[in-house]
């Protein structure tokens, strides 16, 4: 009898054990978005990778980590909601910021982070601070969207160099056209402003010599840059280059894929994939325009939620931050799943040589697109305003004036 009743002592000493355990046990939810797209028989998803890379942070730290996949479309308004909320991400990738440093959402980062591990990070001065002077986020380097052009459809048109000058390409982009071939396609079909201007309107306005914010730092486009730019688009519509009938942000991709375009402007990453589909491709850094050659980067960055000062899990979302931007983890990342250059010292990866001496030989003309308030809500008002010059229901001043005042009135109000 007494053996049973030790017996059944020791059974309530262990679940009790076992619930204190799970109790005990700190619970984190990571958001970020959906970046293989890959349908290689051997790519591993999102999903997989990212619980792969928590797995053993979960045995080491007594803890759950729920990592959810999010889709591109309405990212922005998705993680602001979410961040405020207290069901929200713990861990959470960003792309605009502003808003969110504006109204304080984001943890501090600066008294979590030991002084080698803020050196590491090789963008971390440009990140915003805080009303505090504390940094908020990690910034990642996006690298820019270089062009590339098809050899084979330059060599059949006689195009022996590659026209870099906006008036020598809108020429060769006229020729090729002429005989038969599409020549230049863009991403207007892309599901928000932001995805369609990061290729096809940010990239013209700098090599038009234009600068996003003034001297107050507030969004300026209408000026002579900006209207040079439009026009410069506008006379590929014109000219019958710009297809109407592309209504997603991949068609052109696959596109230059197959074969059947000239020029296209797209991710870093696109080039193995042009390889792999027998096209003769190069790439080029970026036209030049009257104020010289210009492209486009961004930092999209990781950051931890303010909540988790309020779930009491701050410094574990810190420490999981810091396992996500390691060296390790994003050179896995790159490799397995998406390609990016490296933004930490410790990184080693590289995805292509070409692409980084192509970069490192125009390192003056990169230019980061700037947060600015209500920014995602203004690009898609351009994009907006952009599609209706194509179909002539705007002039190019009308553009600038009309999404400048739209601007002014309704989103910053």
């Amino acid at each position: 009898m007494k053996r049973i009743f030790s017996l059944c002592l020791t059974l309530v000493l262990l679940c009790t054990c076992m619930s204190l355990a799970s109790a005990d046990s700190q619970k984190l939810t990571v958001w970020i978005p959906q970046y293989q797209f890959s349908k290689a028989e051997d790519a591993i998803s999102d999903q997989d990778f990212w619980d792969g890379v928590f797995d053993p942070f979960e045995a080491e730290n007594n803890c759950e980590v729920h990592v959810e996949i999010l889709p591109w479309s309405d990212y922005n308004t998705t993680i602001y909601t979410g961040l405020l909320n207290n069901d929200g991400p713990d861990v959470v990738y960003v792309t605009d910021n502003y808003d969110l440093v504006k109204n304080n959402l984001l943890l501090g980062l600066d008294s979590y982070l030991t002084e080698e591990e803020k050196d590491n990070y090789l963008l971390w001065d440009i990140g915003p601070v805080n009303a505090e002077g504390e940094h908020v986020i990690v910034p990642m380097d996006d690298g820019i969207a270089p062009g590339y052009y098809n050899k084979d459809i330059l060599a059949e048109n006689g195009i022996e160099t590659f026209p870099e000058t906006w008036d020598a390409f809108l020429e060769a982009c006229k020729t090729i056209q002429a005989n038969g071939k599409q020549a230049f396609l863009q991403n207007w079909g892309a599901t928000t402003g932001t995805s369609a201007l990061m290729l096809a309107f940010w990239p013209y306005y700098f090599q038009a010599g234009g600068k996003m914010l003034d001297e107050n730092g507030e969004i300026s486009i209408n000026n002579e840059a900006g209207l040079a730019t439009l026009n410069f688009l506008k006379s590929f519509y014109d000219a019958g280059i710009f297809d109407d009938t592309i209504v997603s942000e991949s068609e052109s991709i696959d596109k230059f894929a197959n074969g059947e375009v000239a020029f296209v402007v797209a991710d870093m990453n696109k080039g193995n994939s042009f390889t792999n589909n027998g096209v003769n491709w190069s790439y080029f850094f970026s036209l030049k325009g009257a104020a010289g050659y210009g492209a486009r980067t961004a930092t999209d960055s990781f950051a931890v939620a303010m909540k988790t000062k309020e779930r009491g899990n701050d410094a574990l979302a810190v420490k999981a931050l810091t396992l996500i931007t390691s060296g390790a983890t994003m050179d896995r990342f790159h490799e397995k799943v998406f390609a990016l250059p490296r933004f930490t010292k410790d990184s080693v990866y590289t995805n292509n040589p070409a692409y980084d001496e192509l970069v490192s030989a125009h390192t003056d003309a990169v230019y980061v697109v700037s947060e600015f308030e209500g920014k995602a809500s203004f690009e898609d008002a351009l994009q907006a305003n952009i599609q209706m010059m194509f179909m002539g229901d705007l002039t190019p001043e009308q553009v600038l004036e009309e999404t400048m005042t739209y601007y002014k009135e309704q989103i910053k109000q």
